[in-house]
């Protein structure tokens, strides 16, 4: 094709669309200008350039340009927009009615695996041969990592997968399945891949789990049920259990609970499964429970309606333990209405949020929804005051995060601990994907409920080259298992093949923007590029014209709420592609899934963290790569990926597309056939600093003051059931724990040792350091004087050092770090500004290096450093750095030797201080090279650890100074605004430019909030969807309702003090 053809092809893609019957008109010429001097929402970026490479922009422009003004000649009408309304400039283009209706024609309603020419028409005028060098690597870097297409198809990935069958652990009580399976030598399928078609039902008791080895998908059987529950009518008959307090007939909840559950859900009628758990012998017996669904099953309603049950019927408190604290705000927002309308409390408890312990409430139940951190700290404050019976329930999502390293043994202690106080708290844990559920139930002491319901029907295809093979689990060889589909085609131009060797824009188009597609793709970086690539690629008037005004309504949201419209999205936006991943900060993810969810963004590249994190459905699930950074992917996150396809109303199936390359397809057949991963305690792990930190808090809390209340705790933990198949000798760990605990005189004994104890039930613990430095052969009998004998009864407690540990919520060595740093700023402390503060708590955090989030920036540091005051320099110059330092600095070269720590250090200091001194979020993150969302991540990691530092200095009385002066920096950190917007601030979702728009409309206080309508506060303030400001009203309301408990609370005290002066 000739330029001048290539060139009128491109114009006739970019010619303008207008929208009859509506107020608002967008084209191309808006979005993307076609000069340097028109006014544009994104006046650097140029859909000209997109499709075609050039650049013709001259001078230096801004990414985010003035806002095109009003046309005089406003229209009427009204357009239910997203975000709000915004008014937009007649089109500038007046397209040929001709090309216009051909375009339409060809672009708005293609069927691309029905219509061959509609592809090549759509495709092949895709040119991508001017990009530059620069451009290509920007754009495509990442988007061939995995690409192998030529050497790809269906025959390569079957000879692959042929390998042996793996071996099953059958269960010997179904004697037909083994034998169905022993007739069939050849088959390949394993239990996992079986459980996303199960429709079956599997329950065991605790007790009967003991004696089986796992729980095997291949006997749920839907008559399984219904046998257990007549064998156990029959068994217990006479067995009178206490009665639940019964308000009504929705499992003992008042029917106005069952219509505000069916409202806000948008459903009639609970599925059979919800129904028959909620049914359980477990839940009449208040036995702890364990129920295991696949994605989308629905498991979260039942936990709600559970809880409820226990706020409204039992009266009890309620702990619920999130993995995340996005997911946390979320629940506290969607429960606030309920908390409302049913007169209980929900409280939010993440980082610096939630007073612990709670302040008593006689009056009200409350729902704490809480991250796994603060639940632990939570839960230790209720054990410490004698107050853990306030708890009736806890609730845990994502159970199989007990297995992840670090906060899985946060988790795992705190279970332990709710289980070994005996306080008839009820445990309910359910998840997805755990591949050993016997061993979870041992721990717990739980009944398992399982489920293979899906309520909507999913297809799982793999794409080996141009062949899609969709996957059959009833199969018996590979070939009865992966069966051809069709073979996809979409005629791509040279070009595009090169750029899109996967196919993504052909499999994209072939759904959105009728409907929603996730793209997974393996690194935070690879989401943006893959973006970026599909804004080029797809069917340019097909995605612009779709929603196009509440689009834009979308990007200028982003940009006066969350003050940035980055780069990436300026570009992908128009197109309603975006990308979502932890670089974004909480308000940019929250408006791209909300824009997700009313079907105006209908593309989000995102990485793994999605797919368990945040509820959002597709009609397909593309899977780029099989990669989650650069670990293989386990078949646990393979599970919860497809899991967000088909979810109930998006159609009768959904659809998930592995995209699998020549040189994977070995590790990708044993990922299928492999069994669900293991959730393993990892107490053990990092110098079984975990079980370290349980050891400390359960003296601590005086649940074990002997060798033998600890053998015995320690033994009901998970590490304890899991000890062989980890092949750990736990007793050892604990007595190694003791003897350092006494080392470094965080134990001490609490009453004089006993001469005459018995030495056989003994072990010795070494109470000096250098003992065998001064140790010699000639005085051993010295050297055993100076032991200490500590027998199975002998009580021990903690010292001052362990104390505040504790309390803290540390372990001891970084107790110690913290303690060092504190002394050392004792003797010079600067408090001319808040850098030596922040120094502290970033030590906090740090590790070896002073390296984690993010390193410093050399050059950024300098220049920096360079610009601080002579006040603000003076930390500098106490840590050591000199002008030769700053010259390093200044030549881009890295500072050696222990100045290397402290710069890294620094260099967190220096952004935490623009922070608080109200640097928007945006700024901060450009000057120093840092993504937005690790920016908030650092905040939040911050004012954790400010909190900390508050309760370690509680409980060491030489640092008594210190406590009112990091009590300072945890509610300026909290906060983050000026002393007005303070009050705003403590509402959940509201950040600082929400709060400026919320005092600006005049809405000053908690009070103003809570007495307005949801209707006014959208009139009132731009861009404030109906939903959010419900939520925001709520939050307000409940915050009143926590006060006014507070203050009947004292006066029922005064009341009770003045009657008893009278007696």
């Amino acid at each position: 094709m000739s330029s001048n053809k290539r060139k009128a092809s491109n114009n006739t893609q970019i010619n303008s669309c207008q929208q009859p019957d509506s107020k608002r008109f967008c084209n191309e010429s808006i979005l993307w200008p076609d000069d340097s001097q028109g006014d544009s929402f994104f006046s650097n970026a140029k859909l000209e350039d997109l499709l075609s490479g050039n650049n013709h922009s001259n001078g230096q422009l801004e990414l985010f340009g003035t806002q095109a003004p009003t046309p005089q000649h406003n229209l009427s009408g009204s357009d239910n927009g997203l975000f709000a309304d915004i008014s937009f400039p007649e089109p500038s283009i007046t397209p040929s009615p001709k090309v216009e209706t051909k375009t339409r024609r060809d672009l708005s309603k293609i069927n691309l695996d029905d219509d061959e020419t509609t592809a090549d028409e759509i495709f092949k005028q895709i040119y991508l041969n001017d990009l530059s060098v620069a451009e290509m690597e920007d754009i495509f870097h990442g988007a061939e990592d995995y690409s192998d297409p030529l050497q790809q198809n269906t025959q390569i990935f079957l000879d692959a997968v042929a390998f042996k069958k793996p071996k099953t652990v059958m269960k010997d009580t179904n004697v037909e399945v083994k034998d169905t399976i022993a007739n069939n030598e050849s088959h390949l399928l394993s239990k996992s891949l079986l459980e996303s078609t199960v429709q079956g039902t599997q329950y065991e008791t605790c007790e009967k789990l003991q004696n089986c080895s796992m729980l095997d998908p291949m006997l749920w059987d839907s008559q399984a049920f219904a046998d257990f529950e007549k064998q156990q009518q029959q068994q217990q008959e006479n067995i009178e259990y206490p009665t639940f307090p019964s308000k009504g007939d929705f499992y003992g909840l008042p029917d106005k609970v069952r219509r505000m559950i069916f409202e806000h859900k948008n459903i009639k009628s609970l599925y059979e499964w919800q129904d028959e758990c909620l049914n359980l012998p477990a839940i009449r017996q208040r036995k702890n429970l364990i129920y295991a669904l696949p994605t989308s099953g629905g498991k979260t309603l039942v936990a709600e309606i559970l809880m409820l049950r226990e706020l409204l019927c039992r009266e009890k408190n309620v702990l619920f333990i999130l993995p995340y604290v996005s997911i946390v705000q979320e629940k506290v927002s969607a429960m606030s209405p309920f908390a409302i309308a049913l007169d209980f409390l929900v409280e939010e408890y993440t980082a610096g949020k939630g007073k612990c312990p709670p302040q008593p409430c006689r009056k009200r139940r409350r729902l704490f929804v809480a991250s796994i951190e603060k639940g632990a700290v939570l839960m230790d404050s209720l054990i410490d005051v004698d107050r853990p019976h306030e708890i009736g329930l806890v609730v845990v999502d994502e159970l199989h995060l007990i297995g992840e390293k670090g906060r899985g043994a946060t988790l795992e202690a705190l279970l332990t601990k709710v289980m070994f106080l005996n306080a008839g708290i009820q445990i309910v844990g359910m998840s997805a994907t755990i591949g050993n559920l016997s061993e979870i139930s041992s721990f717990l002491k739980a009944d398992v409920y399982t489920r293979g319901f899906r309520p909507v029907e999913l297809k799982e295809y793999i794409k080996c080259g141009t062949d899609l093979l969709q996957i059959h689990p009833n199969g018996k060889t590979p070939e009865e298992i992966f069966i051809p589909s069709r073979r996809v085609n979409f005629n791509y131009s040279p070009a595009v093949e090169r750029a899109d060797p996967d196919h993504l824009a052909g499999l994209i188009s072939e759904c959105a923007p009728e409907h929603c597609c996730l793209v997974f793709c393996p690194t935070r970086k690879n989401c943006e590029n893959v973006a970026l690539l599909l804004s080029r690629i797809v069917p340019k008037q097909k995605f612009l014209e779709h929603r196009q005004s509440e689009k834009v309504d979308l990007m200028d949201a982003l940009d006066k709420i969350c003050g940035i419209l980055s780069p990436v999205l300026a570009k992908t936006l128009p197109y309603g592609i975006a990308y979502h991943h932890s670089g974004l900060t909480t308000d940019e993810r929250k408006y791209i899934e909300t824009a997700y969810r009313f079907g105006v963004i209908t593309v989000i590249c995102c990485t793994s963290t999605l797919a368990a994190g945040v509820n959002l459905p597709a009609k397909r699930v593309i899977i780029r790569a099989p990669y989650v950074g650069q670990e293989f992917m386990t078949l646990c996150k393979y599970k919860q990926m497809v899991g967000r396809a088909g979810r109930a109303g998006l159609g009768e199936a959904g659809e998930s597309i592995l995209i699998a390359q020549s040189k994977d397809n070995l590790q990708v057949g044993q990922m299928m056939f492999s069994p669900m991963d293991k959730a393993l305690s990892s107490m053990d792990h990092l110098e079984a600093v975990g079980l370290q930190s349980l050891i400390l808090s359960v003296i601590g809390l005086n649940l074990a003051e002997c060798r033998r209340d600890l053998n015995r705790l320690i033994n009901s933990t998970l590490l304890a059931v899991q000890a062989n198949a980890l092949d750990v000798a736990v007793d050892d760990v604990v007595l190694r724990i003791l003897r350092e605990m006494f080392k470094n005189k965080v134990l001490q004994l609490s009453e004089p040792q006993n001469n005459k104890i018995n030495k056989n039930n003994c072990s010795d613990i070494i109470t000096t350091q250098d003992i065998n430095q001064t140790a010699t052969t000639s005085n051993r009998s010295a050297t055993n004087d100076r032991r200490l004998l500590i027998g199975q009864s002998t009580r021990f407690q903690l010292t001052s050092i362990g104390k505040a540990a504790f309390k803290a919520g540390i372990d001891y060595k970084r107790a110690y770090a913290i303690h060092k740093e504190l002394k050392l700023a004792q003797h010079q402390l600067i408090l001319t500004n808040y850098l030596h503060l922040l120094y502290l708590i970033v030590c906090f955090n740090s590790n070896e290096r002073g390296d984690e989030l993010f390193p410093a920036d050399a050059l950024r540091l300098f220049h920096a450093y360079s610009s601080l005051s002579i006040n603000k320099q003076a930390i500098f110059r106490q840590l050591g750095f000199t002008e030769a330092h700053a010259a390093k600095l200044f030549k881009n070269q890295s500072v050696q030797g222990p100045l290397a720590l402290q710069l890294n250090r620094l260099y967190k200091v220096l952004i935490l201080d623009d922070i608080l001194d109200l640097e928007p979020l945006p700024n901060v993150a450009s000057k120093y090279n840092v993504e937005r969302g690790t920016l908030q991540h650092l905040i939040s990691q911050s004012i954790a650890a400010s909190s900390a530092i508050v309760r370690l200095c509680d409980e060491i009385d030489e640092f008594w100074c210190f406590k009112p002066l990091f009590e300072r920096i945890l509610r300026k950190m909290d906060r983050c605004g000026t002393l007005e917007l303070e009050p705003l601030l403590e509402l959940p979702l509201v950040k600082i430019n929400r709060a400026k728009q919320l005092f600006a409309a005049g809405f000053k206080s908690i009070e103003d909030i809570a007495k307005t309508h949801p209707i006014n506060l959208v009139k009132s303030v731009e861009h404030m969807p109906l939903k959010v400001a419900t939520e925001i009203i709520s939050a307000a309301k409940i915050i009143l309702m926590k006060k006014l408990d507070h203050l009947e609370e004292e006066t029922e005290n005064l009341k009770v003090c003045l009657q008893t002066n009278r007696e």
